[in-house]
């Protein structure tokens, strides 16, 4: 089977990493190729067996009009790719990727599969939200990463709950680092995110206790000057490390992951922190943790936006070493739903029954 993956391009954000993640996979039995506007370098690894296709019109802000030409630039480029038949499906990245996929294939008959990677409410610009309303019908196949969103996208008839896959592990477990107390957060430094409320919880906690243990934000974003200022007003000891490539190696030490968004499109940390042994906190937003977690059983949930209960749970986990080790044997069991393999088949079989639909 000949395959095409395409998306805006590929840095450091999730949905990159789960293009990279099912293209390697791919590529092991299909043809498979990855068309991006860009032509920077991926910022994940990427396997050799792909083509990477570099239509080299960039990804910046070029103001009203300036946005205008290039996403025409961007569809034009596109049909002239869609127009040779190439491929046997299409699977396009992220909603405004996903839209001019779909504008570009009209009257193509090419077989286009679009993936949702955020909440649908993240999505504010009306004229996009119309633009998928009108196009997303034209699609063969769309994916979305929570029951939230499959029940929203109700005007495509095909449609799937596709978890994003796990990455690949570098380390066995017996060849790890020895676990560190450590309380780790990551993600991009947002309002969405509410690293905010972490931080209230942390200057809320037993000062004992909370001095024996290392609070790691990792990540980067419009809220750090902020969210460094909150801490220091708390008085509340934080490293905030920045961005970092090598996230595996947090995870590796970790004993604790907390998450506090307000809202959620999957939630790619307390998915991955199954595969390291971490016990996991998170908050209750919408879409994503209620999905990963089984409050009590497999980790803690908390209300949104509530520093209390985030205080008491991390207190309770920090506290109680049986217990963190009972959360996480109970999540190891969820591993292999995560795992490429299975979402790997689970792709394959969307990709044929999309296939069959016309």
């Amino acid at each position: 089977m000949k395959i095409a993956l395409v998306i805006s391009s590929l840095g450091k954000g999730g949905a990159e990493r789960v293009l990279s993640v099912l293209a390697n996979y791919f590529c092991e039995q299909h043809d498979v190729c990855v068309i991006k506007f860009d032509a920077e370098e991926p910022f994940y690894k990427i396997s050799p067996k792909v083509r990477v296709l570099n239509l080299n019109l960039g990804v910046g802000e070029r103001g009203i009009l300036g946005n205008f030409t290039k996403r025409f630039n961007k569809i034009f480029a596109l049909r002239k790719i869609l127009k040779q038949r190439e491929f046997d499906v299409v699977i396009s990245f992220l909603d405004n990727t996903n839209v001019l996929t779909l504008i570009a294939n009209l009257g193509l008959e090419n077989r286009i599969i679009i993936t949702e990677h955020t909440n649908h409410r993240f999505l504010k610009s009306p004229m996009w939200r119309a633009l998928k309303r009108i196009f997303y019908p034209f699609a063969d196949g769309l994916s979305v990463l929570s029951k939230f969103d499959f029940d929203h996208y109700t005007y495509v008839q095909n449609r799937a709950i596709m978890p994003n896959p796990m990455f690949e592990i570098s380390h066995a477990k017996d060849e790890r680092p020895a676990k560190e107390n450590i309380i780790l957060a990551a993600g991009r430094l947002n309002a969405y995110k509410g690293f905010d409320t972490l931080i209230k919880a942390l200057a809320l906690m037993d000062f004992n206790l909370l001095k024996e243990w290392k609070v790691v934000i990792a990540g980067d974003g419009p809220e750090q000057k902020s969210l460094e200022s909150l801490a220091a007003k708390l008085r509340v000891n934080v490293q905030f490390i920045g961005f970092v490539r090598d996230i595996e190696s947090l995870y590796e030490r970790a004993k604790i992951v907390v998450v506090t968004s307000r809202a959620e499109g999957f939630c790619n940390i307390l998915m991955e922190s199954l595969f390291f042994g971490i016990a996991r906190i998170s908050t209750d937003c919408i879409a994503g943790p209620r999905e990963l977690i089984n409050d009590g059983v497999d980790g803690f949930l908390c209300p949104v936006g509530d520093s209390a209960q985030i205080a008491k749970k991390l207190e309770i986990l920090m506290s109680d070493e049986k217990l963190r080790d009972t959360l996480v044997q109970n999540a190891n069991k969820r591993t292999q739903d995560f795992s490429i393999e299975t979402i790997g088949k689970k792709w394959t079989d969307f990709i044929n029954l999309s296939l069959e639909q016309k």
